[in-house]
C-alpha cells in the first residue's frame, strides 16, 4: 500500500515539475474569478429596489393576444446594455421580472414583481392595450407564507417547471395557429388553465410563475444556421491555407507529369457543376412550414423564460393529480408535428421515481422529493433567475400565446376583473374653491 501511495506521489510530483503547475494555477485563477463574479453579481443584485404589483383584467377584452405581443415587445425596452468595467468591475447583470398567475382557493389574480425603475414601463405598456385595467402595489403572497420548506406546518407541495425538448429555435404553436379567418373565431389554447385554477377548493393554492429576461439577439446565429440546414443550403468550407501553400509549390511540377489529354477536334470543354441554392423545391409543404415557423421566431424579440408550478394543500386534503394534469396538458395542447413543445421537467419534479425495488428505495426517494421540494420552495420564493431548471427562448408572439387576459366570451367566472371602469372627469365640470 505505501508503495502504491509513493509511485503516486512520485508521478504527481514529476508531473507538476514537467508545466503541470501551470495547469493547477490556471484552476486556482479561474475559481477565484468565478467567486470574485458571483459575489459583485450578488451585492449588485441586492442593491436593486423591486416592486410586486396587482394587476385586475379588465371586465370587457374583446382584444386577441396580439395585445400582449405588444405589450411585451413593449417591456422588451427594460434590457440594458453595460460596458467591460460595469460588467467585471460593479458586477451589472441583465435584469428579469415575474409575471405570476394565482390561485387562493380558486379566485385567480395576476402579479408582477419588477425593478422599481421599470414599473412606468409596465404600466405604460399594459395601459396602452387595455385602459381600463387596474394596476396597484400589493403585499408579496409568499410573506404570508413560511421562509422555508421545512417550517411549512400542516401543508405539502407538488411542484414541476416546464422545459422545451427542441432546439430553442423551433416555436411552438402560437395564437395565429388557434385563428380561424373563415369563422371569424378564436380558440384559446390556454382556457383550460384558467378553468383548472377556478376550480381549486378553499383550502388549495396553485402558482404559475413566469419568469422573463429580456435578452439579445445573439442565440439567433444559432437559428439561422438551423433554416439554412432546413433550406439544405450547401454548405461554404473554409480555405486550407496550408493546402493552397502546398498545392502553389507542387502544382507546376504535377502539370508537367500529369497532363490533360487534348480533345478530338480542339480544346476540351470543360464542364463545372453549378450547386443549387437549396434545396427549398424538394421540399414537402409540411417541411416548408416548419421552415416559415422558425423565421418568423427568429424575426421577433425573445426572451429568455422559466416556467415554474406549484400546487399548495393542507396534507390531510392533499391531492395534485387532479389540478396540475389538466394544466399539463393545456401546455401540451400547444405542441404541433416537427415543432416545439412545453412539457414538465420530468427529472427535476417533485415526483422523483424508484428504480428497481419500490418498498427498498422507498426512504431514498422521499428523501429526493424533500429535497427537491425544498429547492422549488426557494427558488419561487426568491424568484432568482439562476436557480432551477435551465431556460429557454420564447419569442414574444409564443409568450402572448400562453399569458395573456381571457376574452368576454371565456366564462372564468373568478378571475379578478375591473367591476367599475374609471374615466377622466368632463372638462366642464365646475371647481368648489
Amino acid at each position: 500500500m505505501f508503495s502504491d501511495l509513493g509511485e503516486l506521489f512520485r508521478l504527481v510530483n514529476l508531473v507538476l515539475l514537467k508545466g503541470g503547475w501551470i495547469l493547477v494555477l490556471w484552476a486556482l485563477v479561474y475559481m477565484f474569478y468565478k467567486l470574485y463574479i458571483d459575489y459583485i453579481q450578488m451585492d449588485w443584485y441586492h442593491k436593486q429596489e423591486w416592486v410586486f404589483l396587482r394587476i385586475v383584467a379588465p371586465k370587457e377584452n374583446e382584444k386577441s393576444p396580439l395585445a400582449f405581443e405588444q405589450i411585451f415587445n413593449q417591456l422588451h425596452a427594460v434590457h440594458s446594455t453595460y460596458e467591460p468595467g460595469e460588467i467585471y468591475f460593479e458586477g451589472r447583470i441583465d435584469m428579469w421580472f415575474t409575471w405570476e398567475i394565482v390561485s387562493i382557493g380558486g379566485s385567480i389574480n395576476n402579479f408582477v414583481k419588477i425593478q422599481k425603475k421599470h414599473r412606468d414601463t409596465l404600466e405604460s405598456a399594459i395601459y396602452a392595450q387595455f385602459p381600463d385595467a387596474e394596476i396597484s402595489e400589493a403585499e408579496d403572497y409568499f410573506q404570508k407564507l413560511p421562509p422555508h420548506y421545512t417550517d411549512l406546518e400542516g401543508f405539502d407541495i407538488y411542484a414541476f417547471s416546464l422545459i422545451m425538448p427542441k432546439d430553442n429555435a423551433y416555436p411552438f404553436r402560437t395564437y395565429m395557429d388557434f385563428e380561424h379567418s373563415t369563422a371569424e373565431t378564436f380558440i384559446d389554447p390556454v382556457t383550460g388553465i384558467w378553468e383548472e385554477l377556478t376550480k381549486l377548493s378553499p383550502y388549495e393554492m396553485f402558482i404559475i410563475q413566469y419568469i422573463f429576461r429580456p435578452w439579445s439577439e445573439d442565440w439567433k446565429k444559432k437559428g439561422y444556421k438551423l433554416v439554412e440546414d432546413l433550406k439544405g443550403v450547401p454548405k461554404k468550407h473554409g480555405k486550407n491555407w496550408f493546402l493552397e501553400v502546398l498545392g502553389a509549390l507542387i502544382g507546376p511540377f504535377l502539370d508537367i507529369i500529369i497532363r490533360p489529354t487534348p480533345a478530338v477536334g480542339g480544346a476540351r470543354k470543360q464542364t463545372v457543376r453549378e450547386e443549387p441554392p437549396s434545396l427549398m423545391l424538394h421540399l414537402t409543404e409540411g417541411e416548408k412550414d416548419v421552415i416559415s415557423a422558425v423565421e418568423n421566431k427568429l424575426s421577433k424579440l425573445s426572451y429568455k423564460v422559466k416556467i415554474r408550478c406549484m400546487y399548495i394543500a393542507p396534507k390531510e386534503k392533499y391531492n395534485p393529480g387532479p389540478v396540475y394534469s389538466p394544466i399539463i396538458g393545456a401546455f401540451k395542447s400547444l405542441r404541433g408535428s416537427d415543432v416545439n413543445s412545453l412539457k414538465p421537467d420530468t427529472k427535476r419534479w417533485t415526483k422523483p421515481h424508484w428504480w428497481l425495488f419500490r418498498e427498498w428505495e422507498k426512504p431514498i426517494v422521499n428523501l429526493r422529493n424533500n429535497f427537491r421540494k425544498a429547492k422549488f420552495w426557494s427558488s419561487m420564493r426568491r424568484r432568482f433567475f439562476f436557480h432551477g431548471a435551465p431556460s429557454f427562448y420564447l419569442c414574444t408572439e409564443e409568450i402572448a400565446t400562453i399569458l395573456h387576459f381571457p376574452q368576454s366570451e371565456v366564462t372564468v367566472p373568478r378571475i379578478e376583473r375591473v367591476d367599475v371602469t374609471k374615466v377622466q372627469p368632463p372638462p366642464e365640470l365646475p371647481i368648489v374653491v
